[in-house]
């Protein structure tokens, strides 16, 4: 059954099935009930707030005081609304790919505006280096170069725990891309040896492939993430600023523009 659901994806759908999954966990159809009360509500008391000052405060003083009263009012709610799960699942998947990201910038010796897979262009300026290896294996996956990308698979090392796990891990992650079959259970028996820092770090890659497994055969995508998360502590407070600025910006821009037609609104009903 889940290598029929799989078969009629794309790679390209299926890079991002985690992350449409995550959307999906608090959605209704296309409606992301996080952004619709948060944003319902940063609009609903910016009208109030304009209502009140009608007529004690010129614009644009007055735009400027609805913009930022939306902004305060929608941000926290947005944030507050998500599922507690879902939230969690999220903070395991912020943590993983700051992780991630903090890894081959310091391999790569320079710093990078996102998670490499999310740019896959960053390959043909890859130094051939033993540490980037493992890099060069997902990106290849990522633009539909199987035959090489498992080619340079086999000719990795497997001297050490983290090294096996993560043969382990790229063959999922190859796998997956290319619609084959899982390799989940071959990270589950890797993960064990890895007994220094990137235990937990191992352990979030489990989760995450099995939750991306779920995501493209209708199983429970929040279940793997979130229950790992008691587990990170305040890790993901260190990678959390991005995940928090992109709502807080989104929220910035809605703002500006609620405001505009908040003022318009008032206009016409009074």
């Amino acid at each position: 059954m889940l290598h029929a659901v799989m078969a009629t994806l794309t790679r390209a759908e299926r890079l991002i099935a985690l992350r449409e999954g995550l959307r999906r966990a608090q959605s209704i159809g296309p409606l992301s009930i996080p952004v619709v009360v948060g944003v319902g509500s940063g609009f609903l008391a910016s009208f109030v707030v304009d209502a009140a000052l009608y007529g004690l405060v010129p614009t644009p003083y007055r735009q400027f005081i609805d913009a930022m009263t939306f902004a305060l009012v929608a941000a926290p709610i947005w944030l507050i609304v998500q599922r507690p799960a879902v939230r969690h699942a999220i903070e395991v998947m912020t943590f993983l790919n700051g992780w991630e990201t903090e890894r081959w910038q310091h391999e790569v010796g320079r710093r990078l505006p996102g998670l490499p897979r999310s740019t896959p262009e960053i390959l043909d300026a890859l130094p051939d280096t033993m540490g980037l290896r493992p890099l060069r294996i997902e990106l290849l996956a990522v633009r539909g170069e199987y035959e090489e990308a498992w080619e340079r698979l086999e000719r990795l090392p497997m001297d050490t725990p983290w090294q096996r796990f993560e043969r382990a891990a790229l063959e999922e992650w190859i796998s997956f891309v290319s619609n084959g079959p899982p390799h989940v259970e071959e990270m589950s028996q890797a993960a064990p040896e890895v007994t220094d820092e990137r235990s937990l770090v191992a352990r979030a890659m489990i989760a995450a492939a099995k939750a991306r497994r779920a995501a493209v055969g209708g199983g429970d995508v929040i279940g793997p993430l979130a229950a790992l998360r008691p587990d990170l502590g305040d890790r993901p407070g260190r990678y959390a600023f991005p995940y928090s600025a992109g709502i807080i910006l989104s929220v910035v821009i809605i703002a500006l523009v609620a405001s505009a037609a908040i003022t318009v609104a008032a206009a016409f009903i009074r």
